[in-house]
């Protein structure tokens, strides 16, 4: 995976990474922006960076945490246009795409704040541990961990509320 600084990347080595990561970079970003178009701009601009900028990865773990950092990054400029723009809702075509018994999860996942939102999704769907996470958000395991926590009794009385959980996402 070494390869000298002036060269390109491989067409390989684009194709390999294209093909392993844009899924769950679109995730990462469709979790943050809730708009599939925009969520599908910041993978663009995630592989766009990476062909500029040639990182020079250590490993297969270094060049995952480096692709999910940037999409990250690239989250909070569109959540700092967003702020001037205004909100926009969650697309509705691609909550569909997850399945009536995911719809409730999804929604209620939503409804949490944006950094219980990633610290969940690298848990839960990505694997990662609170160790790794605190690394790849520039932020403290104690942080994470009570992200987690808090996140975790938020989606429980959400789930379990049923109209009930209706009242409470409204109040996050």
């Amino acid at each position: 995976m070494e390869r000298k600084k002036d060269t390109y990347l491989s067409y390989g080595d684009i194709v390999r990474i294209v093909e392993t990561y844009s899924d769950m970079l679109l995730r990462i970003a469709l979790n943050r922006v809730r708009s599939l178009p925009a969520a599908e701009d910041i993978v663009q601009g995630v592989f766009e960076r990476l062909m500029r900028r040639r990182p020079i990865f250590e490993s297969r773990e270094h060049e995952k945490a480096w692709l999910i950092r940037t999409a990250v990054n690239l989250c909070l400029t569109d959540l700092r246009a967003e702020s001037r723009h205004g909100n926009l809702p969650l697309d509705e075509n691609v909550a569909t795409e997850f399945g009536e018994d995911t719809y409730e999860v999804l929604d209620a996942v939503q409804a949490l704040p944006t950094p219980d939102r990633y610290a969940v999704y690298l848990y839960y769907y990505e694997g990662y541990g609170i160790r790794d996470i605190g690394h790849l958000l520039k932020e403290p395991e104690g942080t994470i961990s009570s992200r987690l926590s808090r996140a975790r009794k938020k989606l429980k009385a959400l789930l379990e509320g049923g109209n009930h959980g209706r009242q409470i996402q409204q109040r996050l």
